[in-house]
């Protein structure tokens, strides 16, 4: 099922596809049928909004409580999503205000966040191509292969 975060109206539909209310008019889109976790794919698209400007610095974010009940998703999801891009400089929580976005945005998340983001994304890969029947030494092989290449250009 596909989530989205916009402005101020729900749909829902045979397309599985559902529209959340929101304040700020931005998109977010989730898809449960994804093998990305819901919570990287929430993470990723709030990071590349700060980092696009398109939520500038100052903005106010939804409550972890409004985004969850928007996207159809655990309050806890939001909350480590929050909590992540907190630590990466992105956002800022201020007691008895809410939740920010950052005044000083870093160019990039720092290395070992970037990273874990990373495995992140090569795991979920990986359980793609199992899922393709594919053994643990022909994906292997197969990474090995693309990281060759990827070498040479």
């Amino acid at each position: 099922m596909e989530r989205r975060f916009t402005d101020k109206r729900v749909e829902a539909g045979p397309t599985a596809r559902r529209r959340a209310a929101g304040e700020s008019g931005l998109e977010i889109r989730l898809d449960s049928r994804d093998e990305i976790p819901l919570y990287v794919q929430l993470k990723n698209q709030l990071r590349y909004l700060v980092q696009t400007q398109q939520l500038p610095p100052g903005s106010q974010l939804p409550t972890m409580r409004q985004l969850a009940l928007d996207l159809g998703i655990d309050a806890n999801t939001v909350a480590r999503v929050y909590r992540e891009l907190e630590l990466e400089g992105l956002i800022e929580r201020q007691q008895g205000r809410g939740t920010f976005v950052s005044s000083q945005v870093p160019a990039t998340a720092p290395d070992a966040a970037r990273k874990t983001e990373a495995e992140g994304i090569v795991s979920s890969m990986v359980k793609l191509l199992q899922n393709l029947h594919l053994t643990r030494p022909e994906v292997a092989a197969l990474l090995r292969s693309f990281a060759d290449r990827l070498e040479k250009e």
